[in-house]
């Protein structure tokens, strides 16, 4: 097994903590390494931490025989890595608001959508920086999770980044089962969002769910999450 990590996920890493170390966020320049974080697990971006001299001694040192403190385990120094990840590159990420709804392309003026097509719109709110998104969509059914809505496309199931340049406004829509249609329970649609950054780093939105109003045609915003997510 090869013990070394890529150079693309090299520039990567380094490029997401901006050269800062995972544990003290010490800026390190070219003193930084990348350590493994289970040093006999495959050399992949999510087994690697970048670390400073001290703190990369740290993480190994550590006698079982003779415990004193508590050492670092794999779950804190993943946590405390997307934390600085998080710092340097949440500026990669411009305003994006998203929504369900049936009024088509935002004119009131024209013909509503009907069910079974919904509709859904996804806009950069920012100036620059385009980014790529990936959207997964699920329909909720009295209670029901009856899965990631399926569009011959993958637009709605994470399989397809979308392109989002600065101020643009992406229209879309989907068909939900026919059996949503039909009946009278309450209806959701729940949307998690990811946006890759110029750097491929990844920021997952929490997920968002709407709740269809069928006397009025319309969606309103949930405050909470109705279905898990891998």
């Amino acid at each position: 097994m090869t013990t070394q990590f890529r150079e693309e996920d090299k520039i990567r890493i380094l490029l997401w903590c901006d050269r800062h170390c995972c544990l003290c966020d010490k800026a390190c320049g070219t003193d930084i390494e990348i350590a493994h974080i289970d040093r006999k697990a495959e050399p992949i971006i999510d087994n690697a931490i970048p670390l400073c001299y001290d703190c990369h001694a740290k993480i190994g040192r550590y006698n079982k025989e003779h415990p004193k403190g508590n050492k670092y385990r794999p779950s804190e120094l993943k946590a405390r890595r997307e934390q600085i990840y998080e710092r340097y590159t949440r500026h990669l990420v411009p305003p994006i608001h998203f929504e369900i709804t049936q009024i088509v392309r935002n004119n009131p003026t024209l013909s509503p959508r009907n069910l079974p097509d919904v509709g859904f719109n996804l806009g950069h709110l920012g100036d620059y920086l385009p980014v790529r998104v990936r959207v997964k969509a699920k329909t909720i059914l009295g209670g029901k999770d009856l899965g990631l809505i399926d569009h011959r496309d993958g637009y709605y199931s994470g399989k397809t980044e979308w392109n989002v340049n600065p101020r643009t406004i992406v229209f879309g829509h989907f068909i939900i089962p026919t059996e949503c249609v039909k009946s009278a329970e309450d209806l959701k649609v729940e949307v998690q969002i990811t946006i890759i950054d110029q750097y491929e780093r990844e920021h997952r939105y929490l997920p968002q769910c709407w709740s269809y109003v069928r006397n009025d045609n319309y969606w309103f915003l949930e405050p909470r999450s109705f279905t898990r997510w891998a």
